[in-house]
């Protein structure tokens, strides 16, 4: 499984190190990286920015518990990512079909008997058709031979079919400078025709941090996050954390224009019970959290 580097790893101790080893790390490491006596290095000076924010997390019982948290919970993620992939590792030689030789394999048996390939039946057909469309065409040209026939055998006089004459219509000539009649393009709906799908939905949620003010006896802005690396320049994501939950059905718009800090979010699924995205949003600044695929979050 994936190692999580995390504040005790920082601290080079062990994660059950009771409060009197973690202290005695943290004065062994501030001896050796500590700005007075390592002027002008900025490796040292970064270290023991990092050294600094680990013990005052670890040195803290309720802030320690919380990272103690969020380690069990990538650690699980981690374990549930690499045994799906082993399980589709398994299940895919499994759906191979085993190889069979020609000399294994019994005789075919002789195609079945289709009277579609007799030229005898092709000729029934045929002359049934012929037959049907000519007594069709005799019945069209002579629509009286039935009634006649009748009459003559009855001895009574056939009916006398007498034909209208219908007068001629005046159809007025087309004016000069009528227009054409407009070509009417029919739509999908109406014709029947099924084109591609133009539209596609895309399900956007925004999230509004809202706005307070920080209690400067309690709160500290901490020079690193939580498992241990900078925070980035700009609003966007936290270096160190996988990102999961990959699709093109959801985005989350982080809105945090109303504070005049910095927030950290954690995307959470709540199928999955899991943090899918860890984001670092400026103050007075945006962030848009794509490429999520649908689900429950918060």
């Amino acid at each position: 499984m994936a190692k999580i580097h995390t504040h005790y790893d920082n601290l080079k101790v062990a994660r059950m190190a009771p409060q009197e080893v973690i202290r005695a790390a943290y004065k062994a490491l501030s001896q050796k990286y500590h700005p007075d006596k390592n002027p002008g290095d900025e490796k040292s000076a970064r270290i023991m920015a990092i050294v600094n924010s680990a013990y005052g997390i670890l040195s803290d019982p309720e802030r320690r518990k919380e990272h103690d948290e969020w380690i069990a919970a990538e650690e699980w993620e981690i374990a549930w990512l690499e045994s799906t992939r082993a399980e589709e590792s398994r299940e895919k030689p499994r759906a191979e079909a085993p190889t069979t030789h020609s000399w294994d394999l019994p005789p075919s048996p002789p195609p079945p008997y289709r009277a579609t390939r007799d030229p005898a039946w092709w000729f029934g057909i045929g002359v049934a058709l012929t037959a049907g469309l000519a007594g069709g065409i005799l019945i069209m040209n002579e629509p009286n031979v039935l009634p006649r026939a009748l009459a003559s055998a009855l001895g009574a006089q056939p009916p006398r079919v007498e034909t209208a004459r219908v007068p001629p219509l005046a159809v007025p000539a087309p004016a000069a400078s009528a227009p054409a009649p407009a070509e009417v393009v029919a739509d999908d709906w109406a014709t029947g025709a099924r084109g591609p799908s133009r539209v596609r939905a895309l399900g956007v949620t925004q999230l509004m941090v809202p706005p307070r003010v920080p209690n400067c006896d309690t709160e500290l802005h901490t020079l690193v996050a939580p498992n241990g690396e900078p925070w980035p320049a700009s609003s966007g994501y936290v270096n160190g954390y996988p990102l999961s939950n990959q699709g093109a059905e959801m985005e989350v718009r982080v809105d945090n224009t109303g504070n005049s800090s910095p927030v950290f979010v954690k995307i959470y699924d709540l199928d999955r019970r899991a943090n899918v995205r860890h984001v670092y949003v400026l103050a007075g600044d945006t962030l848009a959290v794509d490429k999520l695929s649908a689900g429950r979050y918060e």
